[in-house]
């Protein structure tokens, strides 16, 4: 029997199998998707659409380990659909078991995103399929009937409250959420006695709370109008907080304060990832797919059609999308100077992309939780801060390291020879004054192929600019140098390599110079004779680094940039003699002067919990 193969990466997948919703709330960022939905032609998609993704995600070796049901509203597609819909995820789950468990996932049974309004007729169906349930209402409740009510525009707290009381009883995994807008926190006092409310008198732990905040949304505004609930101020955000710290800590309901309400602005959560589009997914019964509640019906936030398009293009979209809108707003000044970037990444696209800002917008509340948590949430050292918000300018907003932002430190001052003569000694003059120089610095001698596109590769010290690309597993990769490069140095070129030197920007510091260099990973030589011929012409020889690159994925560290340096072996050679004969080359070229390539490389990193 064969053993399974392991798959190369896993994500999050939120199935939204209709649109239709039986509500209106003031604050729904889905606009006019809820009433244009059709429903039985939903109904009729649902589970052939999800079946179909998943199996072309197994095909791909790409692993769903949480598949959660949101909308919309799934619960007014039949129960029939519903239980079939049950079945598949729960025998997802059962088939991957081990897969699963192998990454740290305990999941076993659905998820779903309710507003409880059709909870009791599907109450035994939930329960023989041991769903979990988020359940979503508005705190306080009376804003419940004033502002979630049927698309009618009728309040109905009183079947919530009968809801509650069932869901109360309801023997598996169930928690609430609340979506709260400024409306929501102009009496706290009200919100706190409801959640005390629904804790002793409907029953419910309420340690099990989410706490959201509603943003701005374009697709509303364009449905409602004026009508649009007020998005909550951060200082509201923190007033909050404050509030319920000073009415819940030191109480039964004090873990669920400190450890579940509030979960969604640390950093394990998705709005707090490095780019969401490399690990998070919503799938529309349409086969439509997008970055996740938020996005739906947003163009800029469509990632494909698993009917359509492949996975790995559905997935190579999402993180250059999300990527572009986080380039798109820049760099904010404070997030380059805070201590805790390496936790929040500057917060959720979506939002910047509504509200048209650079930093998240729940900011002072997250920095107000990681100053509350210190050792859940430790802050940066100078040192630390300084590198990781390099780091984070170089894969997400790479044309602000040209434009000088984050600022460099200023370089050390030391005292130059007294007879250098610019003139003479430029580097630009002492190649031009070198023919083996100029074959080691020409920039027409090497290309690399990547995909398809030929990119023409210069010397990494005299370049004007650097291109960063993005690989992944099965990702084409060719590399075509001139012959005669072999012959250069080198009187028996038989003897001449290839060599392809692999670096990692994680600097360490060595050597008598206790410099901070990058990081050597590798390196990888290949005699001249066994280069195999190249499409462009008897006078290029080619070498595939596709698998040579793949080969060491373990090694490529997520958001941190690798640097791939060819030369030929000779070549090589006569840079480190130049350097030890002539002291003004030594000191221009004291860094790798190959010619070379940049790349991030994109595979699973730590998964993220589920996004409810």
């Amino acid at each position: 029997m064969n053993a399974p193969q392991p798959f190369r990466r896993s994500i999050h997948l939120l199935y939204v199998p209709t649109l239709f919703c039986n509500l209106g709330c003031r604050y729904c960022y889905l606009g006019e998707q809820t009433r244009q939905a059709d429903l039985a032609s939903d109904a009729g998609r649902a589970v052939a659409t999800l079946e179909h993704a998943l199996a072309r995600l197994e095909e791909a070796g790409v692993l769903a380990f949480n598949v959660s049901l949101h909308g919309g509203e799934v619960t007014t597609l039949p129960p029939e659909v519903l239980d079939r819909l049950f079945a598949r995820i729960r025998r997802h789950y059962l088939t991957h078991l081990d897969a699963l468990t192998a990454l740290g996932h305990r999941k076993s049974a659905p998820h779903i995103k309710t507003n409880l309004y059709r909870f009791a007729p599907l109450y035994a169906l939930f329960e023989r399929h041991q769903v979990s349930i988020s359940a979503s209402i508005d705190l306080p409740l009376a804003l419940h009937e004033r502002y979630r009510t049927t698309a009618g525009g009728a309040g109905w707290l009183e079947r919530t409250l009968d809801n509650l009381r069932l869901l109360a009883r309801y023997p598996h995994a169930r928690k609430i959420s609340a979506t709260l807008s400024a409306e929501h926190l102009a009496d706290p006092a009200a919100l706190i006695d409801d959640i005390w409310f629904l804790h002793r008198d409907i029953g419910l732990d309420m340690n099990a709370m989410n706490l959201m905040f509603a943003f701005g949304s374009e697709l509303n505004t364009a449905r409602q109008g004026n009508a649009v609930l007020t998005p909550a101020s951060e200082a509201q955000q923190v007033a909050l907080y404050d509030a319920l710290h000073a009415a819940f800590v030191g109480t039964e309901l004090e873990e669920g304060l400190r450890r579940h309400w509030f979960d969604e602005f640390t950093p394990g959560y998705c709005t707090s990832a490095f780019n969401c589009g490399e690990r998070f997914y919503l799938l529309q019964g349409d086969g439509a797919v997008y970055s996740c509640v938020r996005g739906q019906g947003l163009p800029e936030f469509h990632y494909g059609n698993v009917f359509e398009d492949s996975i790995d293009d559905i997935l190579a979209t999402g993180a250059r999308k999300i990527a572009a809108i986080h380039r798109a707003h820049g760099f904010d000044e404070s997030c380059q100077r805070c201590d805790h970037l390496p936790l929040c990444h500057t917060g959720c696209p979506v939002v910047k992309q509504q509200h048209d800002i650079a930093r998240a917008y729940t900011c002072r509340l997250q920095r107000t939780i990681y100053r509350d948590a210190p050792l859940r949430f430790p802050a940066a050292d100078p040192a630390t801060r300084t590198r990781e918000s390099l780091r984070y300018a170089s894969a997400m907003h790479p044309a602000s390291i040209f434009a000088g932002t984050p600022p460099a430190p200023p370089p050390a001052v030391f005292a130059l020879p007294s007879d250098l003569d610019p003139a003479r000694h430029a580097l630009g003059e002492l190649i031009a004054a070198d023919p083996v120089l100029q074959a080691l610095y020409r920039d027409d001698g090497w290309i690399v192929e990547i995909n398809g596109e030929s990119i023409p590769l210069a010397s990494q010290i005299l370049r004007q600019r650097t291109d960063w690309h993005t690989l992944v597993a099965g990702d084409s990769l060719r590399l075509h140098v001139r012959a005669e490069l072999f012959e250069v140095a080198c009187a028996e070129p038989v003897r001449n390599t290839l060599t392809i030197q692999i670096l990692r920007d994680t600097p360490v510091v060595y050597g008598d110079e206790q410099r901070s260099k990058q990081e050597h990973l590798f390196t990888h030589q290949l005699f001249f004779r066994h280069l195999r011929p190249s499409p462009l012409g008897e006078s290029w020889r080619m070498a595939d680094l596709g698998a040579l690159i793949h080969l060491h994925a373990g090694l490529y560290r997520h958001g941190v940039r690798n640097n791939c340096l060819v030369s030929t072996g000779f070549l090589r050679d006569y840079h480190y003699r130049k350097q030890q004969e002539n002291a003004f080359y030594h000191l221009q070229a004291i860094n790798l002067p190959f010619q070379n390539f940049e790349f991030h490389y994109l595979h699973d990193s730590a998964p993220l919990p589920e996004h409810e």
